[in-house]
C-alpha cells in the first residue's frame, strides 16, 4: 500500500514566533494551527523524555499541500544547525518557486535577515534539464533551497536528446 504525499515537515526552531514571522513574510506562509503540545500522550508517541512541552505553530503555502510546523521546544535549546549538514537526519527543505519570482525571493530573504549561501544559480542536471536555484539558512541556521524546476515537456524533450 503506497503512502500518499508528505503531510507535514516539522522543524525544530529557538523562537516560534519569530520562525513563523519569517516564513510568513519571506515564502507568504500562512499560520494556521497554532497549539501547545507536551504530556505522556505525545512523550509516547514520539519518544521524548517525560515532561517535554512545546509551542507549535503550522504554515501553510498556497497549495495547501504539505505544511511546515515549526516546534520550539522548551529549557534549553541544545542542538545548533552545523555548518555542512552532514550529520544523520534533515539535510535540507527544498521548496519549487516560479524562474520569474527567484530573485525578488533571494532579496527579501536577505532583508530579513536569512543568509543566502549564493545568488540564484542555473545549473544542468543529467537527463533532467535546467534548474536554477540558491540556497539560504534561516534565522536557525537551518538549510533552505528554493528551486525553478523545468517543465515535464522539457524534461521529456532533453531525454529524447531534442533539448538545448
Amino acid at each position: 500500500m503506497p503512502v500518499s504525499e508528505v503531510h507535514h515537515v516539522a522543524m525544530t526552531v529557538s523562537d516560534v514566533d519569530r520562525a513563523a514571522d519569517f516564513y510568513e513574510r519571506a515564502l507568504g506562509y500562512r499560520r494556521t494551527l497554532r497549539t501547545d503540545v507536551g504530556g505522556p500522550g505525545i512523550e509516547v508517541s514520539l519518544g521524548l523524555p517525560a515532561g517535554t512541552t512545546g509551542r507549535v505553530q503550522y504554515l501553510q503555502g498556497p497549495s495547501r499541500v504539505g505544511q511546515l510546523e515549526l516546534i520550539e521546544w522548551n529549557g534549553v535549546k541544545t542542538r545548533t544547525a552545523t555548518a555542512g549538514h552532514l550529520e544523520l537526519g534533515t539535510f535540507l527543505l527544498s521548496f519549487e518557486v516560479p524562474l520569474d519570482e527567484l530573485d525578488d525571493l533571494h532579496r527579501r530573504l536577505t532583508e530579513l535577515g536569512a543568509q543566502c549561501l549564493s545568488a540564484p544559480n542555473r545549473v544542468l542536471l543529467d537527463n533532467y534539464g535546467y534548474i536554477t536555484a540558491f540556497a539560504a539558512r534561516d534565522l536557525d541556521g537551518n538549510l533552505l533551497e528554493f528551486v525553478s524546476l523545468p517543465s515535464r515537456e522539457e524534461i521529456l524533450a532533453r531525454r529524447r536528446g531534442s533539448g538545448d
